[in-house]
């Protein structure tokens, strides 16, 4: 799938696998289209899907597959998962905790990106020869 022309949902979500590599867990925010092979969730409450990832990222799905070939979960295997949120107090506790460490992640991503195409643009002019970095001292 290359394009869509509305999200599925937009805002803070955990996908959870629900083919393939199960412990595949991710957390986004944002704009965003699944595959069929991917449950996404929907918060109901503030403060609460980084707690949610967080919780459903350490349990190992992999060993509630529900598959015989090809890896699989399914919605009762879920349901059946037993989540116990904190009080709103401590869910901002944590939100406050986390929110730096994921603004940076995604910072660190930004950078990443930008990186990538600044090598994928300077390499092939020095590779040519069209860029001649002998005068740079290292």
């Amino acid at each position: 799938m290359r394009y869509v022309e509305k999200p599925l949902y937009t805002g803070e979500s955990v996908l959870i696998p629900r083919k393939g590599t199960l412990n595949n867990v991710m957390y986004v925010n944002g704009a965003f289209w699944s595959v069929d092979t991917m449950f996404y969730t929907e918060m109901l409450r503030p403060n609460i899907a980084k707690f949610v990832y967080h919780f459903v990222k350490g349990k190992d799905l992999a060993s509630l597959n529900a598959g015989s070939a090809v890896p699989s979960m399914t919605t009762n295997i879920l349901n059946a998962m037993q989540l116990y949120i904190p009080d709103d107090v401590t869910l901002c506790i944590f939100e406050e905790t986390v929110a730096p460490m994921y603004s940076q992640m995604q910072e660190n991503e930004k950078q990443s990106v930008n990186l990538a195409k600044l090598r994928d643009t300077l390499l092939p002019r020095l590779m040519s020869g069209e860029l001649d970095i002998s005068n740079i001292d290292l």
